[in-house]
């Protein structure tokens, strides 16, 4: 069994026009909820928060991975092919404009992502 590790730092915001204005529409728009949802192969693994981590076991091999923010703000996605018993891990937050970014993350970013506990695992009002 292979390893996906996804970490959600805590992110510090600047405060611009540029990153104000359209997060106030998505709080005026939504009701704001601030985790963002993992899929993976198109199908959700559960739910991250800031300052957490969700290790998701996976089967070795090709994998498509990215995170979903309000159903459809969606990062980039990555395509990530594991080896049997290999770990790989992740960092993924919001930009200014609300939209989720996902990331490798570089040696010092998995030095962190190790020293942080794990979420729990998912719940079943997670899977959607």
């Amino acid at each position: 069994m292979s390893v996906i590790r996804i970490s959600r730092p805590k992110q510090d915001w600047s405060v611009t026009p540029a990153t104000v204005l359209p997060m106030a529409w998505l709080f005026r728009l939504f009701r704001f909820h601030w985790n963002l949802t993992v899929l993976l192969d198109n199908h959700p693994a559960g739910k991250i928060g800031n300052e957490q981590v969700r290790v998701i076991n996976v089967d070795p091999g090709e994998h498509r991975l990215r995170v979903r923010f309000v159903l459809v703000r969606r990062s980039k996605e990555m395509r990530v092919s594991l080896k049997e018993d290999e770990e790989r891990e992740f960092l993924c937050g919001m930009n200014g404009m609300g939209w989720p970014t996902l990331r490798e993350a570089s040696p010092e970013d998995a030095a962190d992502i190790r020293t942080t506990p794990i979420s729990e695992p998912p719940k079943p009002g997670d899977q959607q």
